[in-house]
């Protein structure tokens, strides 16, 4: 038997939706640190540079479109991969319930009789 080439063959539908979602959370995580961090930089060099430290508020703002651009792309394929779970469930549903349902109808008669059941039963008397 031949091995996948995709690794994400490895994985089922519910883990690749871990999958996604771990994903999700990094790169908020990181876009959350990438700014902390610039704004971190910012006041530390609103006090003059340090001598022989390179300054990374250039390589800070650099990343923080492509984080910005990832938790984008993370959340579309958590979003796409839950829409997908809803569309079978939704899809299973239908077939359960799109047999065909029976209905039976009472025409006049049944109803004379239906009510003259309900109006009998308050006529019991009661003993003290």
């Amino acid at each position: 038997m031949a091995e996948p080439t995709n690794p994400l063959d490895k994985l089922d539908r519910q883990e690749l939706l871990w999958l996604a979602g771990i994903l999700k959370d990094a790169c908020r995580e990181r876009l959350e640190k990438n700014l902390v961090s610039q704004e971190f930089e910012n006041r530390l060099y609103q006090r003059g540079p340090l001598e022989g430290r390179l300054d990374p508020r250039p390589f800070l703002r650099i990343w923080e479109p492509r984080y910005r651009k990832f938790l984008e792309v993370a959340s579309e394929l958590q979003a796409v991969l839950e829409g997908e779970d809803a569309q079978a469930l939704a899809e299973t549903l239908r077939a359960q319930f799109q047999g065909p349902v029976e209905i039976s109808r009472h025409g006049p008669a049944a109803a004379r009789a239906l009510g003259e059941k309900v109006a009998g039963r308050g006529r019991k008397s009661r003993t003290r």
